[in-house]
């Protein structure tokens, strides 16, 4: 696999979430799966080009997505599942170390694996990083 099969495995695991998300209020188990099959493919992207901050991003969606669903099924599995979405979502943090929103979502993981001092903290530095964005955007 090579940097040129980022793009596309990138793509194909988006097609999947749209139809995922398509037919969840529907069919919650086909989204499930689909959700799934996109993961494989973000993980591809991601393993294809580990620099790229969009692929390891939507390869954290993916397992929170199955977090979810673990945890929508009462599964113990659950905040094993919400703690390796944090991690992954520490990962995209480190190819953007200025995107507040991945660091939102670090923390949100974090709460929802019940680590409560890893979520305060990604918290705050996502405030800061949101009130770094609004400083700039008042200077322009």
């Amino acid at each position: 696999m090579t940097a040129d099969d980022y793009a596309p495995l990138l793509q194909s695991g988006n097609d999947l979430v749209a139809q995922a998300q398509a037919v969840a209020t529907q069919d919650f188990h086909q989204a499930r799966a689909l959700w799934q099959q996109a993961g494989a493919f973000f993980a591809q992207a991601h393993q294809a080009d580990p620099e790229q901050h969009a692929a390891a991003l939507r390869l954290a969606q993916a397992w929170m997505a199955e977090a979810h669903a673990l945890q929508k099924e009462g599964s113990a599995n659950a905040a094993v599942m919400w703690t390796n979405a944090a991690a992954q979502c520490e990962r995209a943090f480190d190819l953007a170390p200025d995107h507040a929103p991945t660091a939102m979502m670090a923390a949100s993981c974090h709460a929802w694996a019940k680590n409560e001092e890893a979520a305060q903290a990604w918290m705050q530095l996502a405030k800061h990083l949101q009130q770094l964005d609004a400083e700039v955007a008042s200077k322009n």
